[in-house]
């Protein structure tokens, strides 16, 4: 299935071609107004705003909300490292030379990277552009008619091009009519129109600058959608059709060409692994410490001493030392079967325990699983002592987890929750200079393109996400707009140090590794360090903060509007500068540290699916004594490619970190000793996470400063 690529190739080549077709598009798709919508997934702000000057076109408040050229350049070259490497799937086919195109695509990935302006920007693009039409060209330029699905994928890009053309002719028949009345205008109204004037000039000269980058970007779009057609017929299509009864050999090979290979393909199956997960894995945030046993998942001391010798249950009780993870959120999920392959949702229950103190190896250990939350004959407790029905148990916790990852941890407690706070922050703050626009205006771009993005293709019914993950699209759907609506809620509960707090697991000697907890925590303080430093130079008081009408507003709105429940009272308003900084901190935490935690193991633990299957294909065992093997819960090898084709690229796209501000932004000598400090902590921390990773079970470098973007960008 390349579906979804092509999907995402054709809106990116309708964004570059709208782009570069005339002068005043980005005028003409900016247009329209911030809107709550809170009734469609996701709680878009493209509503209530005149039609679309395209179909299937993000309509983008702002026109610094528009993503960068950059980030356009490395989506693309991102999509044709992947369709270049997955050639190399079929053993039968791959070859050196295909090494070399994939060794090719990357470096120029990485000077695109690394671009500094646009003439850099510009060379690597042409060479990316090189690289795929030497591959398409001897197609291009045969004087044969064209037939077949190239014809196809040519004139759909064509189809595109005369859509733009006629929607930006009826868009500027409009204005000029408008202009015929301009002699019309009041004085006040005519100082109005030479400022649009202006404007849009401005706008043309900057467009002009960049119409030669647009033109290459068209042509590697249309280059890449003829890379999709050719690869088909390709060995990874044979290769997932002809195997009836995938092994684990079988999924590992679909893994063989990509740069990022996933840590835990040689080890899933173990129970230390498979209990690191939930300290350092996708979704390091289900673990609450308990004090007593959870009476859906009793099991008797006799069970827990065979299970952790030299330990006692009542002992690991008293110190802390026992976590439960509950997927019950998902209980609401609904079964799906779409493209006729029945689907299995389960709502599980996990029991995890650290050794006591005298053990030398102090990782968390897995204790009980039952997959299903009400006790009954046929939802028993199983144990390690079970078998091949432990393997299954935990096999159905990892597809909860990977599908509580997507919806909750992913989906609704970043890039939803964060959403409001890009709405609020455009429509409340008149002054672009505020100080705390200028804080938060980098750590919201590119929010709005992405979540319009998910929700048009990654989340449509038939997309994706519908055929990858165990439950229907419209009740996954449901639970993720819940899920944001509850976090934000619970915004004065939700900033890091109380999550942790919360759950329990802050305290190091009862719960000894969890690498997100730890990484984590530094990231907060720098984060906190330097927001405070930075409001307290604009603000002098409290009574300085109540009286910033703007400041007011803006708190007022989410609240009213985004309904976020922000304010000391959680009543939209915020009185303190304490708080202030608080909630910046948890704003920018969230978009950038926490999406960076939930968004990058995507590519780096989750691309292989009998670690980290979205979808469970067989029900879950109900007897501890009839023994089930693991291996008939697995996706088909067509949807772990697909698995591995989406998450690969939203886990592969690094664009900006947490030191990338725009340059002007801290000009005054407190500001920029300020942001000095930031970038020294930042580089320290770099330091102190690659050093404790060398000790890690499994590697954990995502909360690196160098890997955070500043903004849910992808």
């Amino acid at each position: 299935m390349s579906f979804s690529r092509q999907e995402i190739i054709q809106t990116l080549y309708r964004f570059v071609t709208f782009l570069a077709t005339v002068p005043l598009a980005r005028r003409l798709i900016v247009s329209g107004k911030y809107e709550y919508d809170y009734t469609v997934l996701a709680p878009l702000a493209m509503t209530e705003v005149p039609l679309s000057p395209i179909a299937n076109l993000p309509r983008l408040p702002k026109a610094d909300e528009l993503p960068s050229l950059k980030w356009v350049s490395l989506v693309l070259s991102t999509l044709s490292i992947l369709n270049e490497a997955e050639k190399s799937a079929n053993l039968l086919k791959s070859s050196l030379s295909n090494e070399s195109e994939i060794d090719s695509l990357e470096s120029i990935e990485r000077e695109i990277r690394a671009a500094q302006g646009q003439a850099e920007l510009t060379n690597a693009v042409l060479k990316l552009e090189s690289v795929l039409e030497r591959k398409v060209s001897p197609k291009v330029k045969s004087s044969i008619p064209l037939t077949g699905d190239f014809s196809e994928v040519e004139n759909v890009f064509d189809r595109i091009d005369r859509e733009i053309q006629a929607e930006l002719s009826g868009n500027l028949e409009v204005k000029s009519a408008r202009n015929l009345k301009s002699e019309q205008l009041d004085e006040v109204d005519r100082v109005d129109e030479v400022e649009e004037v202006a404007q849009f000039e401005e706008v043309e000269e900057v467009e002009e600058v960049d119409r030669e980058l647009y033109k290459h970007l068209q042509g590697i779009a249309r280059c890449l959608g003829q890379e999709l057609i050719d690869k088909q017929a390709d060995s990874t299509e044979i290769l997932v059709r002809g195997t009836v009864n995938p092994t684990l050999e079988d999924y590992e090979k679909l893994l063989n060409p990509l740069t990022i290979r996933p840590a835990t393909v040689g080890n899933f199956q173990q129970d230390a692994v498979f209990a690191y997960m939930q300290v350092a894995g996708p979704n390091p945030v289900m673990l609450n410490q308990i004090q007593e046993l959870d009476e859906r998942l009793l099991i008797t001391s006799e069970q827990y001493g065979e299970i952790l010798h030299e330990d006692n249950l009542e002992a690991a009780l008293q110190s802390g030392r026992l976590y439960l993870a509950d997927y019950s959120k998902l209980d609401s999920l609904v079964n799906s079967d779409i493209g006729g392959l029945p689907k299995y949702m389960y709502a599980p229950i996990a029991l995890f325990a650290v050794p006591p103190e005298q053990y030398q190896d102090r990782n968390l250990r897995p204790i009980a699983i039952r997959c299903q939350q009400v006790p009954g004959d046929n939802n028993p407790v199983f144990t390690p002592l079970d078998g091949d029905n432990w393997m299954t148990a935990k096999t159905v916790v990892q597809m909860a987890d990977s599908n509580y990852h997507e919806l909750i941890s992913h989906l609704a407690q970043t890039h939803l929750f964060i959403e409001p706070f890009v709405l609020a922050t455009n429509r409340c703050f008149t002054d672009k200079s505020h100080p705390v626009m200028v804080l938060l205006k980098p750590h919201l771009q590119g929010t709005i393109l992405i979540n319009y993005g998910a929700h048009k293709n990654l989340l449509a019914p038939e997309g994706p996400i519908d055929f990858l993950l165990s439950a229907t699209i419209g009740s996954n759907g449901q639970l993720a707009i819940k899920e944001a609506m509850s976090h934000l809620a619970n915004f004065n509960e939700v900033a890091f140090p109380r999550t942790l707090e919360k759950r329990g697991v802050n305290n190091s000697q009862q719960l000894p590794i969890y690498p997100y907890r730890d990484d984590g925590q530094l990231i907060w303080d720098a984060i906190h360090q330097w927001v405070g430093e930075y409001l307290r130079l604009n603000y002098s008081s409290d009574k300085s903060v109540v009286a910033d009408r703007q400041l007011q507003n803006w708190a007022g709105e989410l609240f009213a509007k985004g309904h976020c429940y922000i304010g000391e009272n959680a009543d939209g308003r915020i009185a303190s500068l304490d708080y202030l900084v608080e909630a910046i901190s948890t704003v920018i935490f969230a978009a950038s540290a926490q999406h960076a935690a939930v968004n990058f193991p995507q590519s780096g633990l989750m691309t292989y699916a009998p670690a980290f299957p979205l979808g469970c294909y067989s029900p879950a065992p109900t007897n501890s004594a009839q023994q089930q093997n693991f291996m008939g819960s697995l996706p088909p090898l067509e949807r772990a490619l697909l698995q591995i084709e989406v998450l690969y690229l939203l886990g592969s796209v690094y664009y900006t970190n947490l030191l990338d501000y725009p340059g002007s932004s801290f000009v005054e000598p407190q500001l920029k000793r300020a942001f000095e400090k930031f970038k020294v902590n930042l580089n320290d921390i770099e330091a102190k996470i690659l050093e404790a990773d060398a000790q890690r079970l499994v590697s954990y470098r995502f909360l690196q400063p160098s890997k955070i973007p500043l903004s849910i960008n992808i």
